[in-house]
């Protein structure tokens, strides 16, 4: 939604926009950033803000749990355009705006005024659950919960894993050849699929975007090479043998320089580590040449042992989750540092004045100080 000349809440941007050019911009980055106060609806919901100077225009967002408020202000136009939200939102972007200004108003005057007393009341103030953190795995898991992964397994799974790497390329791979890998693979991650023929099973678990993989003869290998050469299936996911979100378990073909042909294994989603640990054990027991590509990472996070973050944003454990799974694990969290606002430095002031002038960091030799 943008308004057309300048925007009723111009007047209170502008007013912030001069006391956020008081505070030091966010060390280390390209673009000049700044953390911003928090915008506290109601008592334990403190929402994060953060502002962009770009283009002669700033771009401020306020996360809130899932969602992000984003409002664009152009400096001189006055005019302000307001995204909308995600479908996880309760409210209007512009709303939340409305209501956030004044608030930020007030605490970046005071932050200005007095940063030192400002830092110590948030960080006094500031509720576990809008704070950021980490803790290991198996903390979040319940108690005397099990490891997904066993210790059996494991050690199939490193043999495998040997074993798919000293195992000699394929000369020639056909579209059945690959397949016939596929349903392998199948049959190890999803027992109740064995009774089922190959193409059926693919049917039922792969990204349906094949590339025309599945209409390629099934026995001729100079057609499958041609058509993988030609990255006609560029765009598609053929090698998505098990759909996830943004990608689920895939094993690749790969040519090696002498024209032979070696498997990539890899798996995004978490959910599906498992079935991808499973059928890494069955390719390298067949003596399938092939690479289980952050094997290591997720040995670590079927075992808990890796790190998880907790906090109120999209990806992240929230603490009132943490809290009903396992209450002590909250101690262990360790938590990031509350962000503080400090007046702003020369050098970054020279960041900001450049990017006023130009509307790029780009040609400011202390862009990165």
């Amino acid at each position: 939604m943008r308004s057309m000349g300048p925007h009723p809440l111009s007047t209170q941007f502008s007013v912030l926009f001069g006391q956020i050019q008081e505070t030091e911009p966010i060390g280390g980055t390209y673009d000049v950033e700044w953390m911003g106060p928090y915008f506290i609806p109601r008592a334990r919901q403190w929402y994060r803000s953060r502002f962009l100077l770009y283009g002669g225009r700033l771009f401020g967002s306020i996360d809130a749990g899932w969602t992000t408020y984003t409002s664009i202000w152009d400096i001189s136009s006055g005019e302000i355009a307001f995204e909308n939200a995600s479908s996880f939102s309760m409210w209007n972007t512009q709303d939340v705006w409305t209501s956030a200004l004044p608030q930020l108003m007030h605490r970046l005057k005071a932050a200005n005024e007095n940063p030192d007393a400002f830092n110590r009341r948030v960080r006094r103030l500031i509720p576990l659950e809008a704070r950021t953190g980490r803790v290991v795995r198996k903390w979040t898991w319940p108690k005397r919960a099990r490891a997904p992964l066993s210790g059996n397994e494991l050690a199939r799974l490193e043999s495998a894993c040997m074993q798919g790497a000293r195992a000699e390329s394929w000369a020639s791979l056909t579209s059945d050849k690959y397949l016939q890998i596929v349903g392998r693979a199948y049959d190890a991650a999803f027992p109740e699929l064995r009774n089922l023929a190959v193409r059926e099973k693919h049917s039922l678990k792969a990204d349906s975007r094949h590339g025309g993989l599945l209409e390629l003869p099934d026995q001729d290998d100079r057609a499958f090479h041609d058509w993988y050469e030609s990255r006609a299936w560029s765009g598609s996911h053929p090698w998505e043998i098990v759909f996830g979100h943004p990608l689920g378990v895939m094993l690749s073909p790969g040519p090696e320089p002498d024209g032979s042909w070696r498997f990539h294994l890899s798996v995004d989603a978490a959910g599906l580590f498992l079935h991808a640990v499973r059928m890494a054990i069955a390719l390298g027991e067949a003596s399938t040449p092939f690479v289980f590509h952050g094997k290591d990472s997720v040995v670590s996070t079927l075992l808990g042992v890796d790190i998880v973050e907790i906090g109120p944003f999209y990806g992240r454990i929230s603490l009132p989750d943490l809290r009903d799974v396992r209450p002590e694990a909250v101690d262990r969290v360790e938590w990031d540092p509350v962000v503080e606002i400090h007046p702003i430095s020369p050098v970054q002031r020279e960041r900001v004045s450049h990017v006023l002038w130009t509307g790029s960091p780009s040609g400011n030799p202390s862009l990165s100080t």
